[in-house]
């Protein structure tokens, strides 16, 4: 017999705090300029989500992104 074990509502993560924004992304995911990630994200390489004037990233998003595109494959 199984058991169940409730999950407690504090216990999953918040999505909107795992949202970073550029400045974030730059220092902890990938080092380059402003204007690179900008680049990727016009081109539509790395994932991003905006708000209002606003641009936040997931960093796991967007490294997972980056690897796909370095392995060769679409991002």
């Amino acid at each position: 017999m199984r058991k169940i074990i409730p999950c407690a509502p504090d216990a999953r993560p918040d999505p909107a705090a795992s949202f970073v924004n550029e400045q974030t992304l730059l220092k902890t995911v990938v080092p380059v300029c402003r204007r690179t990630i900008k680049a990727w994200r016009d081109e539509g390489y790395i994932p991003f989500v905006a708000i209002g004037r606003r641009i936040l990233y997931d960093p796991h998003s967007v490294r997972e992104a980056l690897l796909r595109r370095q392995r060769g494959g679409d991002a």
